[in-house]
């Protein structure tokens, strides 16, 4: 049977074992989580998921000491470890959860089977919202973690009740800033626009994947500070990407509604890319 047991700090657990104090839970709402997406025993794009994890932990003031290190190795023996265990050999998603401990810092590992294939475009497309019952302001939340977890617990909470998979988060200046738990991109005239360093919102660990993915498939990304609700309503196209899930088409966006005849091609890009990095890796 595949699946039933974590890793804690390097140890593992079962799912249903009692491993937590009353402590432990009260610190982990200080740290941070991030989930990524392995193929075949292998973290896709390693290196950029690892320092994208490092550099959320500095900003947290989370020493990873002996726990992460920039080119993968501790992550990647540690998730190859985890699969193993659990038996899964294929694709898999990666959950982490970093947060401090009475002394240094914990880590915490889970994993789940997904479904097969680098980045794998389903059909046919999201049908999303903007959420507008918090407004992410200016409050030291850096731009490599998501919404802080109280907006993102209420914007998962929306999307549930009115059923959909996802929604567009926005600024204090009703700008649109991310999605919930990922990013997002928008498609006019061959011009791709992804949210910028400035806008506030969160940077994805393959965020440079995407973009040259948007380059090799012949179009050209730019980032922007400011993107407005009207934006995106009137944009060609739209899709939402994370590290986990990779490009994800956007069939509509509140009554509006997109053709996303170029999307495919973007994520397809993205599938090469997340197949030689792989290769590359497992041949070095």
């Amino acid at each position: 049977m595949k699946g039933g047991y974590f890793l804690f700090n390097g140890r593992f657990h079962k799912e249903d074992e009692a491993v937590f104090t009353l402590a432990d839970l009260s610190c982990r709402a200080n740290g941070f989580s991030e989930a990524f997406r392995a193929e075949h025993n292998e973290v896709l794009f390693l290196e950029e998921v690892s320092r994208h994890l490092l550099a959320t932990a500095e900003s947290f003031d989370l020493d990873m000491d002996g726990l992460l290190d920039p080119d993968g190795r501790l992550l990647r023996k540690d998730v190859s470890r985890l699969l193993n265990k659990n038996k899964l050999y294929i694709s898999a998603k990666i959950e982490v959860q970093i947060y401090p401990a009475l002394n240094g810092t914990n880590i915490l590992l889970h994993a789940e089977e997904l479904e097969r294939g680098y980045y794998p475009l389903r059909e046919p497309g999201l049908l999303l919202s903007f959420y507008h019952d918090h407004l992410k302001g200016d409050q030291p939340i850096p731009s490599y973690a998501s919404s802080s977890s109280l907006m993102e617990l209420g914007a998962r909470r929306k999307a549930s009740g009115i059923q959909k998979p996802n929604m567009i988060l926005l600024n204090r200046e009703r700008n649109c800033i991310e999605s919930i738990g990922g990013s997002f991109a928008f498609l006019n005239n061959r011009v791709v626009t992804f949210p910028s360093a400035d806008s506030g919102g969160y940077r994805c660990a393959i965020l440079n994947q995407v973009m040259k993915s948007v380059k090799d498939a012949g179009y050209s990304p730019v980032e922007k500070d400011k993107i407005t609700m009207e934006e995106l309503l009137d944009s060609e196209e739209l899709f939402l990407f994370d590290a986990c899930n990779g490009l994800q088409k956007v069939l509509g966006l509140e009554d509006n509604r997109y053709f996303s005849t170029n999307t495919p091609r973007i994520a397809a890009k993205l599938s090469e890319l997340a197949k030689k990095d792989r290769e590359e890796r497992i041949n070095n």
